[in-house]
């Protein structure tokens, strides 16, 4: 069968909170809190491994976050932090992306890295991590 572009347009529509529904479940599915793990080098196509070492790890906390249905989004649960080991000693390193898995380390997805004023899809307060500090996220949220 053919349809219509406003048809199409309007299942796509309708599928949107199913969608994130599912997302949302496959984060949790795993045993153990899922986590999001930050890099400095560049972000590898998607699901490739990163090309450098991690700067932090954060845990997320489990339910990992909700479901926001008039905003069709996933908001993770937040604040929620890590001590970073991996930036540089001596300058620190600022953060470019991130890789979100879940309980078991398996890949979910990558996503944009942003200070809390930048359009980042994660927002830290700061996007420089210096080693024996934390990284807290005050905000992350996926569209859907």
């Amino acid at each position: 069968m053919d349809i219509s572009t406003a048809h199409a347009a309007a299942r796509a529509e309708a599928a949107r909170v199913p969608a994130l529904q599912a997302s949302l479940a496959r984060l949790d599915a795993v045993p153990g809190p899922a986590s999001i793990t930050f890099y400095a080098a560049p972000r590898p196509d998607p699901g490739e491994p990163p090309a450098g070492d991690a700067l932090v790890t954060i845990p997320l906390q489990q339910p990992a976050g909700a479901i926001n249905e008039a905003a069709r989004t996933i908001e993770l649960a937040v604040p929620i932090e890590g001590q970073i080991t991996g930036a540089d000693p001596d300058d620190g390193t600022d953060a470019v992306w991130a890789r979100i898995t879940d309980g078991a380390g398996a890949w979910w997805g990558d996503c944009s890295v942003s200070d809390a004023s930048g359009a980042g899809e994660i927002k830290l307060i700061s996007t420089l991590l210096r080693n024996g500090a934390f990284a807290r996220l005050v905000s992350a949220v996926f569209a859907g």
